[in-house]
Formats: structure tokens, sequence, C-alpha cells
């Protein structure tokens, strides 16, 4: 059963606001791998934990400390785990040191959705 419906509502909020902003960087710069963009798949990466973050603070301000670990972990280990999940699908492309990773980078943002989701299921039980 939901008890916090806020804590719910604000952290699947920034959930989606913060995977929406990583799908639309994503999205722009497309395949296109020259130094000028790379900071900007930099972004793919942290918007949405950092997105959750905020939605949590501003939910429950008392569980910062909380937030910091949950959100820092999966800004940590999701790359890790989408580099994995390459690996295993495309080898070919994992071995690329410069390439579009599209793989690599559709786990990203599926790892952070689901992700997202799940701390705001869990904090809001």
């Amino acid at each position: 059963m939901i008890r916090d419906r806020r804590t719910l509502l604000f952290i699947t909020l920034a959930t989606l606001v913060g995977w929406a902003i990583a799908a639309a960087t994503y999205t722009i710069v497309g395949d296109n791998r020259n130094p000028e963009v790379l900071r900007w798949l930099a972004l793919v990466i942290l918007a949405t934990p950092l997105a959750i973050f905020f939605g949590w603070v501003i939910a429950r301000r008392d569980e910062w400390r909380l937030a910091v670990a949950c959100c820092g972990a999966l800004y940590f280990f999701t790359p890790f785990i989408a580099g994995r999940i390459e690996t295993i699908l495309t080898p070919d492309a994992a071995r690329q040191t410069v390439g579009p990773h599209t793989v690599y980078f559709i786990s990203v943002l599926a790892l952070h959705l689901i992700g997202g989701i799940a701390l705001a299921w869990w904090r809001g039980r």
C-alpha cells in the first residue's frame, strides 16, 4: 500500500523529467562523437540521478543523506552495468574506443528509468 503519495509523486516526476532531459540530449547528439559533443553525453548519464536527488530532497528534506547515497550509487554503478550489457549484446561495438555505443546509452537510459521508479516506489511505501 502506498502511504506517502507526495514522495512517490515528486520522485516519479523528477525521474521522468531527468529521463526526458537525458533522452533528448542523447537524441540531439545522435551518432556524432567528436570532442565538442562528448561533454553532452555526460549529461545523459548525470541528468536522471541528479533530478531524482532534487525531487527526493524536495519531498523529504530530512532524508538528504539517503538521497545522496542512493542517487550517487545509481549514477556511479549504472555505467558499469550498461558497459557489461553492451559487451554481452554487441561485443564488437564494445571494443571500439570511439563509436556510437548505442546499446550502452540505451541501457543507461533504461536503467536510470527503472532505478528511479524503483526508488520512488520504495520511498513512497
